[in-house]
């Protein structure tokens, strides 16, 4: 899901959006670190070059910070938690984007050279401010500046187009040691009028995206994830999280998962694709509901070979730790039309899933099972049903 940038604000329709960070951990002892995998959709979002916001984690953390620009990789030595990252990245927009006038984060940064002060200036109201020069990051700007052409001398005059110092930036362009990890002499530039043209055309084109329906942008994420598992990228989870959460899909997209990724061999491909599948649905019961009617769609499109097989299918679910105990048994006690018809889902249950016997865990680890229960859950045959966007 899309945050608002300044994260202060709870409107909705706030339209300053950026992704929710992600952070993967590699490594371990020494060597581990922690890879910011869309750390430029983020710095796109801000508006500034992706090092900023990472070299501000290793100010604010003490921990070395290394660039790889030609895979898109920013990495801040250590272990580090997703949500820890995000709320220091709250810091930087607050210090480093947001104008202090009226909270927008429509600022440029420029260098006045001789005074070695960091100008910001807000586009939206026009107000002009300097960058606190205390903080470690503003001597890392100082060295790294974001537009080496609106530097100005003594007597306020910009530095020479033709001057050497644009010889080497033009936009986002980076020297060779940034590649080598070499975070400490790199030369930042912003988008020339072309390349801020084009991103802001990206920008138009996912908000225009937001603006159609459920069942448009439903649509669309069904036929990304069928693309991403033709070209065989279907299992980067990073990337797929990131498109469902442009989308505002994250938690309807499991559903659209099982279609794409599943079939007769259901067994063997929940095993496959375990991890993407756990990006989705981990701690979230609306979206393994959502995913438990998709398998309900699967077996009734392959209702001779699956059907028999239905209780053994949900056990996996429940062992590969994909859907939880409590949904597990509150989908089996309440049948649903939501995914399929009524009657169809009484015959899954009746096929007595409800005496799936899951066996308790503690941090994932299963505990040696408890004896198997004398009586299937017994199925409500009202017609109340429970629709799992309520919960």
């Amino acid at each position: 899901m899309a945050l608002n940038v300044n994260r202060n604000v709870i409107d909705p329709f706030y339209r300053y959006k950026m992704p929710r960070l992600q952070a993967k951990v590699e490594g371990k002892g020494n060597g581990i670190k922690t890879v910011i995998a869309n750390m430029v959709e983020i710095a796109k979002a801000l508006d500034r070059p992706p090092t900023y916001p990472t070299k501000y984690f290793g100010c604010e953390l003490g921990a070395q910070t290394n660039f790889d620009t030609k895979n898109d990789r920013y990495i801040v030595n250590g272990e580090h938690d997703a949500n820890k990252l995000q709320d220091l990245l709250d810091g930087f927009i607050k210090k480093f984007v947001l104008c202090p006038a009226c909270d927008n984060p429509e600022t440029s940064l420029s260098v006045k050279r001789n005074s070695q002060s960091i100008q910001a200036k807000c586009k939206a109201c026009g107000h002009a401010f300097v960058i606190d020069s205390k903080h470690k990051l503003s001597t890392f700007i100082l060295k790294n500046p974001p537009h080496p052409l609106t530097f100005e001398n003594g007597n306020g005059e910009k530095k020479d187009p033709n001057s050497p110092i644009n010889e080497s930036t033009n936009g986002f362009d980076y020297k060779e040691n940034v590649s080598n990890g070499n975070d400490s002499d790199t030369e930042w530039g912003e988008p020339t009028e072309n390349e801020k043209l084009t991103a802001n055309i990206g920008k138009l084109v996912i908000d225009k995206d937001l603006d159609k329906s459920v069942e448009q942008r439903l649509d669309m994420l069904h036929q990304f994830f069928i693309a991403a598992k033709k070209d065989g990228t279907i299992k980067d989870a990073v990337r797929m999280l990131n498109e469902a959460e442009r989308l505002e899909l994250k938690t309807k997209a499991p559903i659209l998962l099982a279609d794409v990724l599943l079939d007769v061999d259901v067994r063997n491909q929940l095993k496959a694709y375990r991890d993407l599948i756990c990006t989705f649905v981990k701690d979230d019961q609306k979206a393994q509901r959502h995913f438990l009617g998709g398998i309900e769609q699967l077996i009734q499109n392959h209702k001779k070979e699956l059907l028999p097989k239905a209780v053994l299918i949900v056990k996996d679910l429940y062992d590969l730790s994909l859907v939880e105990e409590d949904t597990i048994l509150a989908w089996a006690a309440k049948p649903s039309s939501k995914y399929v018809k009524k009657e169809f889902a009484k015959e899954i249950i009746r096929g007595k899933v409800g005496e799936v016997t899951v066996e308790p865990k503690t941090n994932g680890v299963p505990k040696p099972a408890a004896a198997p229960r004398e009586e299937p859950v017994k199925v409500n045959d009202s017609d109340g049903e429970i629709d799992i966007d309520d919960i």
